[in-house]
């Protein structure tokens, strides 16, 4: 059978790929946008063809080479293709498309079978003298929407990095003409700065000016669709100062519309006197004039990428800005489980979408592009869904005017042409005024309507009449498909430092008074929404509350969420990884089991300090949760359906495309129906995570482990066996929880705390010294390779206190001991024993067992390599290296049942114990080669327990797998040899 000539496969590919993209069906100059087989369209070679053009309005050209598989040519042939030009713009990206055999051989029906085709392809960037190819090694694959995605990103990926690059100098240049001029205007940057709601600092100053420079860039965007200059043409206006031209121009837009992004950059001019004003913008009409010259007529990725960059100071509003790779990984998995016709106008007119934390907008920008790409994969297109997504479906607040100003921008900035009425983007008021104590968002936990802070809006009524209107924010409980954050994760106690009492609240300057005003706020709301779930006997409908007086704002964000949710919507936040298995995350846990399906939990492997974490400027490990509200409590009998995916990525996304096709094939596991397997972009590629299905507790356990069969391993552990990983062998323990065995000894702040009335102060011990109360208070390393330690501190009863010293001495001291806080990567022990009763502080508090010959056991087992991996299984792996625990959920430890044990083994407990109690160990995740650390393991599971010595085999696999686990050795050059 004769094969179909590839310009015939490549003219059907063309018609499919216009499907696609609405401005791929138009032309510029008398051109097709995307055109098949182009004989002379590359400029200086009238002899070099392409088989695909795709000519880009806000980016630069594409070429797309397709061969037949194998294909052996097509990638040197698509590589050929760059530094050329295509109608003056040079070519630096390019797609080497391999066409599957099977449409050689079909002859009727040609452009069904291609759409319904998959492709291997990769993409080229660069010149033709320097070039580099995504992925690395091997084939993507996809359809043709994949194709589409991959074009739209070739097109514009470079504009960005360039234009970015530009507006980030123009920013500080902008910033330093104003700071300069402080002395001789000493009001200037502190009134910006109250415009702005912030103190006055480097960073304010840099976010007023890229204000400034984002509405010159919109205004060159705009100014040919209506009846107004450019910004150049405001430097020839000699009647006047440049700066009051500007704010007349403005105004003028502001008649048209664009509130939102032209009033507050106009109100930020007023504080800036002329001779200040006037080189400032002229610096900032040449940026604009730069960036138009570059083709970009839209600010999307691009002010997010610089807001970034600008904000510096997140000590207290820890509003961390989701990376735009990131935000599109979590939008495009979010969006794709919204169940509605993409291709349906109305239907996505009726979606509600909303971040309550949108910060710089980066989370709801990603959604807007995956509703507008899916209803242009659909073939509708976009622009005629822009005023509905402004007007109707997107919903954004925060508590800083500039971030939702910069929000604003970038989802207006997608198409600025286009007019639309009052957007659903809120300044929401934040602090004490007048007695009234506001709390941002969080006010929207039980109300329905918050005031807007800046008090109106503009709507553009039938017939263009223009109106000013009273503006609130009106988002109904139980009215959105989609809440999608990243709030901020600080905590809402302080215990440490007492000028700061409460860190949450402590942002834009607020009193000690505001912030115990607002802390009180919170507690009100919680009290509320308890005695709702109280109410509601068994909690049908009302979950207990995911907002914790111990956790973190996250968890009262997620109130919001879940409030505003309606049965069927989608819930996607970026958490702290310290969610899966913190004690202050309990609550909110709990949520997330009684009343979410489907859930989707996200984490990163890589080896690095910020390598782990989804957000920019944070140096502890995130999650992505996504999952689908139930209409009511999930039943107890089915919280332990293995409904639950957790994907464990070897990194986070590096890009906007990978981001897109990371979601594609997560969403695509999560509709099928294999239980563990690996995430994979394509053929040859290597794979970008791995997946398992579980429990939801076992799924949230699981998340940030790198090595599967670990998990495994864990998961049978927490069922008492352990299980060869060669062989299948199985072994079985008497394990228990720590709980079990005895108590806990009390958090310190209740030995010295002074708000919690602890009765010792904690005083340095003289060498030499034997106190009536020795304390082991703190970490030291370096005194911590043995078992025994010896105490670092003494307790001296305070004044008063004398009896209650010894109530507490009595209750809580004892010779065992457990960290909290384990350095896995520096500390050698996860239990340490003190020759007499101690008092346990901050690092090592005290467990009392209920029967005194359990203590050497326990003290055993919890320094084996199992002991070791238990903990670090239970405790949180937020920061690299480390696993934490707090003093609550240490009786949650998995720990050797000492009560199913008899007197002779309680005897070998004592004699293993002076067997080693001299013996120095090497920090935990040095176990692999720690002689140490492994004859005690041989001791307690062959001689302690009877095990068969081939148990100390598969343990020898699971000790190296789990030293070489990202969060055990924190990157350390004492991990394992990789390839080893």
């Amino acid at each position: 059978m004769p094969r179909t000539n590839e310009r015939v496969v490549n003219g059907f590919l063309v018609e499919q790929l216009r499907l696609q993209h609405p401005r791929w069906r138009e032309q510029t100059n008398g051109r097709d946008n995307l055109a098949a087989e182009q004989t002379r369209a590359l400029d200086g070679n009238p002899n070099l063809a392409a088989d695909i053009v795709i000519r880009s309005s806000g980016g630069r050209p594409v070429v797309v080479e397709t061969e037949y598989n194998p294909a052996r040519t097509v990638e040197q042939d698509a590589r050929s293709r760059l530094g050329y030009s295509i109608d003056g713009r040079k070519i630096e990206g390019a797609l080497a498309v391999k066409i599957p055999e099977e449409l050689g051989r079909r002859q009727t029906d040609l452009g069904v079978a291609i759409n319904e085709q998959e492709y291997e392809y990769c993409l080229i960037h660069g010149t033709a003298f320097y070039n580099d190819r995504w992925p690395g090694q091997g084939w993507l694959r996809g359809g043709i929407s994949d194709l589409a995605t991959a074009i739209e990103h070739v097109a514009q990926a470079e504009t960005i990095n360039i234009a970015a690059n530009i507006l980030e100098r123009g920013i500080e240049d902008g910033e330093r003409l104003l700071r300069v001029n402080q002395t001789n205007h000493p009001q200037m940057l502190p009134e910006m700065a109250r415009l702005l709601h912030q103190e006055d600092s480097v960073q304010t100053t840099r976010m007023a000016v890229a204000i400034l420079a984002n509405a010159f860039v919109f205004q060159n965007a705009i100014a040919g669709n209506h009846k107004i200059p450019i910004p150049s043409d405001l430097l020839e206006q000699e009647d006047v100062s440049l700066r009051t031209s500007v704010r007349r121009c403005w105004q003028q837009i502001l008649a048209i519309n664009y509130v939102s992004i032209f009033r507050f950059a106009r109100e930020l001019l007023v504080p800036i006197p002329d001779p200040v004003a006037r080189p400032l913008l002229e610096r900032m009409i040449e940026l604009a004039g730069r960036m138009s010259e570059l083709g970009t007529t839209s600010m999307h990725d691009l002010s997010g990428q610089m807001f970034q960059r600008l904000i510096t100071d997140r000590k207290f509003l820890a509003t961390f800005y989701t990376l735009p790779s990131s935000a599109a990984l979590l939008a495009n998995l979010a969006v794709s489980r919204l169940p509605i016709d993409w291709g349906n106008r109305e239907a996505i007119a009726n979606l509600r979408i909303a971040d309550f934390a949108c910060g710089t907008g980066s989370l709801i920008s990603a959604a807007q592009k995956a509703v507008a790409t899916n209803y242009r994969h659909e073939g509708g297109d976009d622009r005629k869904l822009h005023a509905l997504l402004m007007e109707q479906v997107l919903i954004a607040t925060d508590i800083m005017p500039s971030a939702t100003h910069l929000t604003a921008s970038t989802l207006s900035g997608v198409h600025p042409p286009i007019c639309f009425g009052n957007t659903n983007i809120y300044t929401l008021p934040y602090g004490c005024e007048n007695g009234d104590v506001r709390i941002g968002a969080l006010d929207l936990i039980l109300e329905n309507e918050v005031r807007n802070l800046f008090g109106e809006g503009v709507a553009i009524r039938a017939g263009g009449r223009r109106e000013t209107i009273e503006q609130t924010a009106v988002i109904d409980h139980g009215s959105c498909d989609l809440v999608i954050m990243n709030p901020p994760f600080v905590n809402p106690t302080n215990h440490e430092v007492a000028a700061v009492p409460v860190p949450s609240f402590a942002g834009f300057g607020t009193s000690a008074e505001e912030q115990t005003a607002m802390s009180s706020r919170l507690k009100q709301i919680r009290s509320t929404l308890m005695r709702r779930y109280n109410r509601a006997g068994g909690a049908q409908i009302y979950p207990i509350p995911a907002g914790d007086g111990r956790a973190g704002l996250a968890s009262n964000f997620m109130d919001i969420a879940h409030a505003k949710l309606k049965p069927g919507g989608c819930l996607a936040l970026v958490l702290p990884a310290s969610f899966t298995q913190g004690a202050g995350s309990v609550k909110a846990r709990q949520m997330i089991t009684d009343f979410y399906d489907d859930v989707i939990i996200v984490a990163i492997t890589s080896t690095g300090q910020t390598d782990r974490a989804f957000s920019a400027d944070t140096g502890m490990a995130e999650i992505l949760l996504i999952g689908t509200k139930r209409h009511q409590k999930r039943a107890e009998n089915m919280q332990d359906d293995r409904n639950a995916l957790t994907v464990n990525l070897v990194r986070r996304p590096i890009n906007l495309l990978d981001g897109a096709l990371l979601s594609k094939a997560i969403e695509s596991t999560r509709l099928d129906d294999q239980e563990r397997g690996e995430i994979t972009l394509g053929n040859g590629v290597p794979h970008s995570g791995l997946f398992r299905r579980a429990t939801l507790q076992t799924a949230f356990k699981l998340a940030g482990i790198k090595d599967e069969g670990l998990g495994n391993a864990l998961i049978n552990l927490e069922a008492g066996y352990l299980l060869h990983p060669q062989t299948n062998a199985m072994f079985q323990f008497p394990l228990a929880l720590l709980g079990d065995l005895g108590e806990r000894g009390v958090v310190h702040r209740k030995i010295n705390g002074v708000g919690e009335n602890g009765p010792f102060d904690i005083l340095p011990l003289e060498q030499g010294e034997y106190p009536d109360y020795p304390t082991l208070w703190s970490h030291n390393a370096g005194q911590e390779q043995q078992f025994v330690v010896r105490p670092d501190r003494k307790g001296r009863p305070r004044p008063g206190c004398t009896e209650r010293a010894a109530e507490l001495w009595e209750r809580t001291s004892s010779c065992l001991h457990f960290t909290l806080d384990f350095r896995l990567s520096s500390q050698p022990l996860a239990a340490c024993f003190t020759e007499d009763r101690t008092i346990g502080g901050t690092a090592w508090p005290n467990f009392i067992v209920a029967n005194p010959e359990w203590e050497k056991l326990i003290l055993l087992w919890a320094n084996t390599t199992l002991g070791l991996m238990t903990f670090w299984w239970t405790g949180t792996r937020q920061q690299q290296g480390r696993s934490r625990l707090t003093i609550s959920r240490l009786p949650e430890l998995l720990m050797l049942d000492a009560r199913r044990l008899n007197e002779e083994q309680y005897a070998l407990s004592e004699n293993i114990f002076e067997r080693f109690r001299e013996r120095t160990f090497l920090p935990a995740n040095e176990a692999y080669r720690d002689n140490t650390r492994q004859d005690l393991d041989r001791a307690v599971l062959t001689e302690l327990l009877g095990l068969d010595e081939e148990v100390l085999e598969g343990l020898r696999i699971l000790r190296e797998q789990w030293c070489r686990e990202p969060s055990v050795h924190g990157g350390k050059t004492t991990r394992p040899e990789e390839g080893n």
